[in-house]
């Protein structure tokens, strides 16, 4: 019995077998009537992989290894091909396959080291490359794979030794050449860089990735002419080299030949229309045109195949708000994506990027009542029943203008809180808030004039003039900024003082493909010192929006709360903060003459002598955008006047956090300082409460710089 059942077995097993022989060997047979061997394929592959097309290189590889699966060097470049393709662990496994038949091969062990450097594993990818080089001294690969952990690392110049070291074994290596060159740059070594790019030319006349850096770096420095001359030798030498034709149209855009730029772009979308940046590019040119409604054109038509791209779609939202009226039925459209964006962020419990997307909105369309209903329906949720009736009155005269039917329920609604809201400070008091000016600071927003990046040209000026809007809210704004290009340090300082700003703040960008970090410095406008630095880095889709988001919060957190005395009755004064500035009861403030108050000429904070201290006032009732304090005077002399200040010293409750739900909403105080008088975030925090991340190692990541990704696409075969 249990012959017979082995014997079954064995059967099955055998039919098993033949038949996975037969759909193995299929394609096998098809290919053996085309006369193609596995070595016709590999050929095919190479000659594909060698171009950069790695796509069309995997299919031939894949087929090479069909007809013959032990072909190893054939799953070495399917490994290799998807190692450019950024498919790590799939090249890991191709790895695998490939050291089966090739035990203890040098250029296996330094992919998989280079896959695991981009996996983030770096213990291991150092074990690979340290043990690599005790058997093999002169490998010139794993010598480049330490470089990049020590680039990542921040060494630059144990890097930079590393690579002279593969120079010193192979003095003409077109990679060590490339990567010192661009370390020299990044190190301010411009004559190193520029005697290391020339060596690349010399030995290596017929490599256009060659003439794709040295036109990279010559743009760098400003050179476009020469940028532009060096990026068409190299599409000439590759006339398939997509990253240089993308090179040469930013190059043609700087040198402000906008045609030609346009020219170039409509080859690349011609090609591959899913390339965003050619769209956005092309959208530019035209607004440098003063083409307006073909830029917009071209970004709609840019957003509608790539629809995340958040730097195109800034630059059409800012051009729009300037040139597009307001009853425009496109700002409807345009709205309409940031709202189904609110709601999937409202799914997912993010409060501040849902509120954001709705704010979004309404700057596109004020009139949007969807947007504007959600708006109003999160003020009713905080109990801020004033803004609440205010949107609701918004949303009653758009629908009349359009001689539309109000609904019965909305005039209900309105009449009912109306009447509700009879006693309110400001009926109390006579006030209508909506026409305060509560304007308290001004900053300058200052970025660099005809920057060049390898990402997005002039994604520097969008992103400071999409963080100006940011400032701006809803309600009356307590900040005013303004963004402009300057040339340097020198030319953002003089403009700061000579148009009486209180910070100025320089913003630079480091893009990657994937990862963004937003580096601000801010400045006293009135000494030039630097105050406060920030950096903030994100990672992956809506980097942008999150960076500035987050820039906004770091800038508001270090800006003091501060505002006027509008009434006054013995001593209950009213002054023009409230809810919606983070204000609750207990908060005490220093009240000061007017016109007494500075910024400290260095660090954060204001200054004023004691001589201006009028008194302190504590609040005994905080409205939503008025509150009423108690005076305590100063002296024997009541010298008080509407108009002075007042200033944030304490919460006057240990407890309490600034702002807090307690205080009003978030919604609008999300655009207000949050500072105490000394420069310090309002409140105490909570020990359970945790800062948001903001650097790379408060997220548990790895920052990849643009010098990393440009030297680590640079490949060391020619």
């Amino acid at each position: 019995m249990k012959k017979k059942s082995r014997r079954s077995v064995l059967f099955i097993a055998l039919i098993l077998n033949v038949f996975s022989f037969t759909i193995i060997a299929a394609p096998s047979a098809s290919s053996a009537k085309n006369g193609q061997t596995a070595s016709d394929f590999y050929r095919q592959g190479i000659e594909k992989q060698q171009f950069g097309e790695y796509y069309e290189a995997l299919e031939f590889f894949q087929q090479a290894l069909m007809l013959n699966p032990t072909y190893g060097d054939a799953w070495y470049h399917l490994a290799e091909c998807s190692y450019y393709l950024d498919k790590f662990e799939m090249a890991l496994q191709y790895a695998d396959n490939a050291e089966k038949y090739a035990k203890d091969d040098a250029d296996i062990q330094n992919l998989r080291g280079m896959s695991y450097i981009s996996l983030g594993n770096f213990a291991k990818a150092r074990e690979i490359f340290e043990k690599i080089i005790s058997a093999y001294p002169n490998n010139i690969e794993s010598r480049f794979g330490l470089a990049e952990l020590d680039l990542f690392s921040g060494r630059l110049g144990d890097a930079e030794s590393l690579y002279r070291d593969a120079l010193k074994r192979q003095g003409t290596n077109r990679k060590a050449l490339l990567s010192l060159s661009l370390i020299a740059w990044e190190e301010g070594k411009t004559d190193l860089a520029k005697n290391y790019i020339n060596q690349a030319l010399l030995y290596h006349s017929g490599n256009a990735e060659v003439y794709y850096l040295a036109s990279y770096l010559a743009m760098q420095e400003g050179n476009l002419d020469e940028a532009e001359y060096k990026v068409r030798s190299a599409v000439q030498i590759n006339p398939d080299f997509s990253q240089a034709y993308e090179l040469l149209a930013d190059i043609l855009f700087l040198e402000g030949k906008y045609t030609d730029s346009i020219d170039v772009c409509d080859f690349i979308i011609d090609k591959d229309n899913t390339n965003s940046k050619m769209w956005y590019l092309k959208g530019l040119c035209f607004e440098k045109q003063n083409k307006d409604e073909q830029a917009i054109s071209v970004w709609e038509n840019g957003l509608m195949l790539n629809p995340q791209d958040e730097v195109m779609r800034s630059a059409m939202e800012i051009l729009a708000g300037k040139v597009v009226s307001l009853e425009d039925p496109r700002r409807a459209q345009w709205s309409a994506w940031h709202i189904e964006k609110a709601k999937g962020y409202e799914k997912s419990f993010q409060g501040s990027a849902m509120r954001f997307e709705y704010q979004r909105a309404l700057k596109l369309s004020p009139f949007n009542s969807e947007a504007r209903n959600s708006y109003a329906s999160q003020l009713l949720r905080e109990g801020l029943y004033e803004l609440y009736l205010e949107q609701l009155k918004f949303i009653k005269t758009g629908l009349e203008n359009e001689s539309q039917t109000v609904p019965v329920e909305l005039n209900d609604t309105i009449e009912a809180y109306d009447a509700l809201l009879k006693n309110t400070l400001a009926s109390k008091w006579n006030v209508n808030p909506l026409y305060l000016d509560k304007t308290r600071w001004k900053l300058g927003i200052y970025y660099a004039q005809n920057d060049s990046k390898i990402q997005y040209v002039e994604s520097d000026r969008i992103c400071s003039e999409y963080l100006c809007e940011m400032f701006t809210g809803i309600t009356s704004a307590s900040v005013q900024v303004r963004a402009h290009p300057v040339a340097d340090y020198a030319e953002a300082f003089r403009n700061a003082r000579f148009t009486g700003l209180d910070y100025f703040i320089l913003v630079s960008l480091d893009e990657t493909s994937r990862e963004l970090v937003v580096n601000a410095k801010m400045y006293s406008a009135s000494s030039g010192n630097e105050s406060a630095s920030y950096s903030v880095f994100r990672a992956g889709n809506d980097r942008y929006s999150i960076c500035l988001r987050l820039l906004r919060q770091k800038i508001l957190e270090s800006l003091s709360v501060r505002g006027k005395v509008i009434a006054r009755n013995g001593n209950t004064l009213l002054v023009d903060l409230g809810k919606t500035e983070g204000v609750q009861k207990d908060f005490v403030f220093d009240v000061l003459k007017k016109g007494a108050l500075r910024t400290t000429d260095s660090g954060l904070g204001v200054s004023y002598t004691e001589n201006s201290v009028l008194g302190t006032a504590q609040v005994t009732e905080a409205g939503e955008e008025i509150s009423e304090v108690l005076f305590t005077q100063k002296g024997f002399f009541d010298r008080l006047n509407t108009g002075d200040e007042v200033i944030l010293t304490n919460t006057g409750n240990e407890k309490a956090d600034a702002p807090s739900q307690e205080a009003g909403s978030e919604t609008v105080a999300e655009t207000a300082p949050a500072a105490t008088g000394k420069g310090k975030k309002a409140g105490k925090k909570d020990k359970t409460e945790e800062s948001t991340p903001v650097t790379p190692e408060e997220l548990g990541l790895t920052k990849t710089p643009a010098l990393i990704e440009l030297i680590r696409n640079i490949r060391n075969v020619d």
